[in-house]
């Protein structure tokens, strides 16, 4: 397969906001799947930010709160959850002709469990490849609390080097998370098998263009970012904006892994 010329990164927004207006009724309704561990964590999140309000150790609040398992049980479902919306709404904007929503919860529930699985390996992945750094950090949080005197610039120098080595061991583990992210959608779409395979399948797909896929998403983001932050003074907007932003950058993530893919797309 001959290397894909990328669109330029106003023309992929543009598509990503068509997709999104096409399908945004179903796109809402799956967003609103979170409210099913979110109703299961908020009364501890309420809990907590009292507490912290009236000066109360959070950490005694927690020993003598009920909320507790019924917060643990919301957050082991907000995974679970977060995963199921994620490949639902990837196989939504990924169809050729708009399912319905019915046929997209049928589609995901169908292939929830290799999603799933594909979905945690990814993330062991990555964070193998975050060992290097995290273990240069935590030498270095060891270093600055053990007491030993430097001279003169030698505090400076020594922080120079660290944060240079840092972003150094953080390339390979952003390359890494790139070639892995495409991972869990490539089983949603039925593309290749769950775990290794679609790992490698999505490595294929994206591998001669990691940097330019790492400055769109960055690019895209920050973007986003910018929009949520214009609107924060407007009451309603500043909620609606940033959740309909949400939705798009999923959409923006499906368009550019359909570009990858020559245009091809898996679905009804």
């Amino acid at each position: 397969k001959p290397m894909t010329t990328l669109l330029p990164f106003h023309t992929q927004l543009s598509s990503a906001w068509k997709l999104f207006l096409n399908r945004w009724g179903s796109a809402v309704a799956l967003q609103f799947l979170y409210l099913i561990p979110g109703i299961l964590m908020f009364p501890l999140m309420i809990e907590y930010a009292e507490a912290l309000l009236a000066g109360i150790d959070p950490a005694a609040m927690l020993q003598g709160s009920a909320y507790v398992t019924s917060f643990l049980i919301g957050f082991i479902l907000l995974v679970l959850v977060g995963v199921f919306v994620a490949a639902a709404t990837g196989i939504l904007f990924a169809a050729r002709k708009k399912p319905t929503l019915g046929e997209v919860v049928t589609s995901t529930l169908m292939r929830y469990v290799s999603v799933l699985y594909t979905s945690v390996l990814s993330t062991l992945v990555v964070l193998v490849a975050l060992i290097p750094a995290f273990a240069l950090n935590y030498w270095y949080t060891v270093f600055a609390y053990s007491g030993v005197t430097i001279a003169g610039n030698g505090i400076a120098a020594v922080d120079a080097i660290v944060l240079i080595a840092l972003v150094a061991l953080l390339i390979p583990a952003v390359i890494i998370a790139t070639w892995v992210m495409y991972a869990p959608l490539v089983v949603a779409l039925k593309a290749a098998p769950a775990g290794f395979t679609a790992i490698m399948f999505a490595k294929e797909a994206v591998h001669h263009h990691v940097w330019q896929i790492v400055w769109r998403m960055i690019g895209s983001m920050a973007l986003f970012r910018i929009v949520s932050e214009s609107v924060e003074s407007l009451s309603y907007a500043s909620y609606i904006v940033p959740f309909a932003l949400s939705i798009i950058i999923i959409a923006f993530f499906v368009e550019l892994y359909k570009e990858l893919q020559g245009g091809v797309s898996n679905g009804k």
